[in-house]
């Protein structure tokens, strides 16, 4: 048998000081915090997104209306 001692050993975790712990999860809130107003400001825009496209939609109707209205006038006048 090989007397050897082969065997590996796993690397040991650094543990970090408490000062940069503390600064890592500062950091972290900090990322949170910004990513939670990104939200609010995502959902802000999708919510005034919606009220555009209905906005754009009535918008699209007038205007066909206007587009038909105007076709059968000059239709009427060039008959004349």
């Amino acid at each position: 048998m090989d007397t050897n001692n082969t065997t590996f050993k796993r690397p040991q975790p650094k543990l970090q000081p408490p000062l940069q712990q503390l600064q890592h999860y500062n950091s972290l809130n900090n990322q949170l915090t910004r990513l939670q107003q990104n939200m609010v400001n995502l959902e802000e825009n999708i919510e005034l997104t919606t009220e555009q496209l209905k906005n754009i939609q009535r918008f699209g109707l007038a205007h066909g209306a206007i587009f038909m209205a105007a076709n059968r006038i000059m239709r009427n006048d060039t008959s004349l």
